[in-house]
């Protein structure tokens, strides 16, 4: 069993230190560090009686909290999966590696590596104490608190890929099981802020955020932290880690005996995948449709008629939250019965393929993204976010308002639509890597550029749900703003204008660059090519915006000196963006012909 083990720890960790991915990780890391050192200088400068190295270190603790999480997202989630996918889980059985080898094997190179790269920056942290603002102390129990939190994120990255069959499905459940608490979290402390509780509950709540990993960095990193530098919070994730670990252990073979054979829980998700269609949900839109209407219009007579309060004193959010869970509810109901009623064809799981070019986007759509189950999905999803952002509007804060109400769901749509685009192309040319499918796709009679768009189309019918959210919200705030600006009919109006168009082409930009990032990285690496093309964003997003301000603070202070007035600053604010979006450009334009010389070669290898 050990020599089985160390075998598989020794050719993981072999393979991690050839790999160039890894060594460009630690490149982007040290180059991170000079990053956020800049920027705790440059905040020195520009702020008077600021402490840098307390900039510094909560720019470093915040990155390394963020890269962690997302590990526990993708690093971990492939320990098990990739053997599955792969099929090669039981040639390691047959060994004679036994289950507690593979896993300890498996997890121990990737656990390894994560917990080195935290290592290795703590010398270079010291600087933060010699800057001024952090003790020693309150470095240490951060980094004490971020291995804990490596543990906890290892144990269930692996719990979620033993139990997972596909690496997809195991970073959902970590995801999910890594969000829910932090929305609970915001949740409670909004509560917290406008409701009066015993003692008891509060007792109840600071007892259970000895596992928030959040509560414990701001109890660190708080003015005058005496405390110890290992806290409650270490021994509970690493005991978390432990449990989870030996979990895994306990269900590995019922898990993975029959790795390929359906289960009962698979056997109806293929029934109920195999009876909702396209048309099935596009009917039962139609028939929500003036549900939806019908709610909206009579939601205020009846909250009126039950607890006889005042028809014009019902707040609006509750009209705005019923209509949401109306949606999110009764959508896959209805859903459900036009699919039992509607006549399936003999022999067809998913419906007649889409003819000529549209047969990629159809593949994609349906065995990509989930098909007419996912599309449902999707929009339960969104719209009870939107019910969600409305009720803690409303109730908990007590301030709600429609425009508010739109930037929320904007930044949410935009958000959540990028992330799904990426995440459905990466998966999409991922899987035709591992399937060895590239070769065919390019024998057939398109160009790889037309099939690269056909990709993209098949990733953007994907977020139709967060599309049509963030253009709903958008309308609500972008159109009167534009009109506000425009009712002054001043210099000052086509600024905010200029600055509003000049946002918007710097976005546009700057999530193509993420969008071809994660493309590339699918192309390149097995997994975490999200999270990499996430990071590499942000760095370039960072030394953008600094480089950016850089040349503004010397244009205005070069127009001040020479008396050139308001021209020069509107100079100084537009020649930064014009050399950004120049660069931003050129490197869209770049990582286009690199995926494309990617494809072919790989199309050539397979």
């Amino acid at each position: 069993m050990f020599r089985g083990t160390l075998a598989l720890m020794t050719r993981g960790l072999r393979f991690d230190c050839r790999r160039w991915q890894m060594h460009a990780l630690r490149f982007l890391l040290v180059g991170f560090f000079l990053l956020f050192l800049f920027v705790a200088w440059f905040s020195s400068l520009t702020a008077l009686g600021s402490a840098p190295g307390l900039t510094f270190f909560w720019s470093i603790t915040f990155t390394n909290y963020a890269f962690v999480t997302l590990a526990g997202m993708s690093f971990f989630t492939s320990t098990i999966t990739e053997e599955k996918e792969e099929q090669t889980l039981g040639l390691l059985k047959m060994a004679g590696v036994n289950p507690l080898g593979i896993l300890l094997g498996k997890l121990g190179p990737r656990l390894v590596n994560a917990l080195l790269l935290l290592a290795i920056q703590f010398p270079f942290v010291q600087l933060a104490v010699t800057l001024g603002g952090v003790l020693h102390r309150q470095v240490q129990a951060v980094y004490i608190t971020l291995a804990g939190y490596i543990v906890l994120m290892a144990g269930v990255g692996l719990i979620a890929s033993v139990i997972a069959h596909h690496t997809r499905r195991a970073a959902l459940l970590v995801s999910s099981a890594i969000l829910t608490p932090l929305a609970l979290q915001i949740f409670v402390y909004g509560i917290f802020s406008s409701v009066t509780f015993p003692t008891g509950v509060y007792d109840t709540i600071n007892w259970f955020s000895i596992w928030s990993v959040v509560e414990r960095l701001r109890m660190v990193m708080s003015l005058g932290f005496d405390g110890s530098p290992i806290g409650q919070q270490f021994y509970t994730h690493m005991a978390a880690g432990a449990a989870l670990f030996v979990g895994s252990w306990l269900i590995f073979e019922r898990c993975t005996r029959q790795p390929h054979s359906p289960t009962g829980s698979r056997e109806v998700s293929h029934n109920v995948r195999r009876r909702i269609r396209f048309r099935s949900l596009g009917t039962a839109m139609l028939i929500t449709a003036p549900v939806l209407l019908a709610v909206l219009l009579a939601y205020s007579h009846a909250r009126s008629a039950i607890t006889g309060i005042a028809f014009q004193r019902v707040p609006t959010y509750e009209v705005v939250v019923a209509v949401c869970l109306t949606l999110a509810v009764g959508l896959p109901i209805i859903t459900l019965i036009v699919a039992a009623v509607r006549p399936t064809a003999a022999g067809s799981d998913i419906g007649e393929c889409w003819p000529s070019a549209r047969s990629i986007v159809w593949k994609d759509l349906n065995f990509v993204s989930g098909g007419a189950v996912g599309m449902m999905a999707r929009v339960s999803l969104y719209s009870l976010i939107t019910g969600l952002i409305a009720f803690v509007m409303g109730a908990l804060s007590g301030e709600w308002d429609l425009t508010a109400q739109a930037a929320w769901m904007f930044g949410v749509g935009l958000v959540g639509g990028t992330m799904e685009l990426a995440s459905s192309l990466g998966r999409s040319l991922r899987s035709e890597v591992q399937s060895q499918t590239l070769s065919t796709l390019t024998l057939l009679p398109r160009s790889i550029r037309s099939l690269l768009w056909a990709k993209v189309a098949g990733g953007m019918a994907t977020m139709i749900p967060a599309g049509v959210m963030t253009l709903i919200g958008g309308a609500f705030v972008f159109v009167p703003l534009i009109r506000d600006i425009g009712d002054f009919g001043s210099r000052e109006s086509l600024t905010s204008i200029l600055v509003i168009l000049m946002t918007v082409v710097a976005g546009v930009l700057e999530i193509l660059v993420f969008l071809e990032l994660t493309a590339f990285f699918a192309l390149t690496i097995r997994w975490g090519y999200v999270v990499l093309a996430l990071i590499c964003t942000y760095f370039m997003n960072t030394t953008g915006w600094i480089v950016g301000t850089l040349l503004s603070l010397g244009g205005l202070i070069g127009g001040s000196a020479t008396g050139g007035g308001r021209f020069v600053g509107i100079l100084a604010m537009v020649l930064p963006w014009i050399l950004a979006i120049g660069i931003a450009s050129a490197v869209v334009v770049a990582l286009f012909y690199a995926i494309e010389s990617r494809i072919r070669r790989l199309a050539g290898q397979s």
